[in-house]
């Protein structure tokens, strides 16, 4: 594992990743997530906290996680053509877009439960059934974070973990 490719795709992906999808947020939905969840937290758990700085701790959170996820995945030998890994990269990364659009609601519910000390929720929102903006703007979060990973990969080689079994050279 490329543990320096790891971390910078956590990093670069997942800031680029939050900004994007916050972006996109406004730009087409009018609102953002990181205003409703950092309201909802803020007023359930009766912090004195700012609802902007609680969202956004949240949202880059979640960011990371996710592209934290996506670089690990990314990092597995899914082949050894470098134009098939890049396709099955980009095709995880689409089905982590998808996957995390249908559990977002219930997520959501958990979170702000949580984190506004009320426990687990019971019951659970449902699934998100749509493939509108929620889908596009995950789908578009991913997507960023596997172009970072793959411009990171271009960028230099891999370097081996240390004490990692080195290559023979003649």
């Amino acid at each position: 594992m490329d543990i320096h490719r790891f971390i910078r795709t956590l990093i670069a992906g997942g800031a680029l990743g939050a900004v994007a999808f916050w972006l996109y947020q406004i730009a087409f939905q009018g609102g953002a997530i990181t205003a409703f969840i950092g309201g909802q937290i803020v007023s359930q758990g009766k912090y004195p906290l700012p609802p902007s700085l609680v969202g956004w701790a949240v949202h880059l959170g979640v960011s990371f996680s996710y592209a934290g996820l996506l670089a690990l995945l990314l990092q597995l030998p899914l082949s050894s053509s470098a134009a098939a890994r890049r396709g099955a990269g980009l095709a995880v990364a689409l089905v982590l877009g998808w996957a995390t659009t249908k559990v977002a609601p219930p997520a959501i519910q958990v979170t702000i439960s949580l984190l506004s000390l009320k426990g687990f929720p019971s019951p659970l929102w449902g699934l998100n059934e749509g493939a509108g903006h929620p889908l596009w703007n995950h789908l578009l979060f991913f997507a960023l974070v596997w172009a970072v990973d793959l411009a990171l990969s271009a960028s230099r080689p891999a370097l081996p973990l240390p004490g990692a079994p080195q290559g023979r050279t003649a």
